[in-house]
């Protein structure tokens, strides 16, 4: 009877799981919709930001671009990524995703001193895990400390950062 009590528990867990992540999916979809409806090119860092928070109810988020086409340049996200950060996104493989052990990029978030927790997800033209040079750094920040963990699994943060670079890569 115990064993399959912790059976059946266990099937109850994936089942969970499975309408949670079935349920992120459906935002992330809904995020690379808004993305694409985004014109022109000059308003995707903002709607791109907005939509995170409404999608994914983030309380803080963040985006800093470089290498961009000269009429972009001069935006209120490309200002104050330094070398070390850039080079920092460079040598992220895949998403960081853990506590907030006072990264650089932190301090891009409105209430910096509030986070517990973050994601810091490269931008690069390509796969994420590519060499390709990253042009773009994207911040989730959370109060929540349990919200962004190292052991979770980084499969839609991958996605998100992937659609994210397809979507702005119309600025470069």
């Amino acid at each position: 009877r115990d064993k399959i009590k912790a059976l059946e528990q266990r099937t109850m867990d994936m089942v969970r799981h499975s309408h949670h992540n079935s349920a992120i999916a459906h935002k992330v979809h809904q995020w690379g919709c808004a993305l694409q409806r985004a014109t022109p090119a000059a308003a995707l860092p903002d709607a791109l930001l907005q939509s995170l928070q409404d999608l994914f109810g983030l309380p803080q988020v963040a985006l800093r671009l470089w290498d961009l086409a000269p009429a972009h340049q001069d935006g209120p996200h490309t200002q104050g990524a330094s070398s070390d950060v850039r080079a920092f996104a460079a040598s992220l493989t895949a998403p960081f995703g853990g506590p907030n052990r006072g990264f650089e990029a932190v301090a891009w978030l409105p209430d910096s001193a509030s986070v517990q927790s973050l994601a810091l997800l490269p931008l690069r033209d390509g796969a994420i895990d590519s060499a390709t040079p990253a042009f773009g750094l994207l911040v989730l920040g959370s109060p929540d400390a349990g919200r962004f963990e190292p052991d979770m699994g980084i499969d839609f943060l991958v996605q998100m950062a992937e659609v994210a670079s397809a979507a702005l890569s119309r600025m470069r």
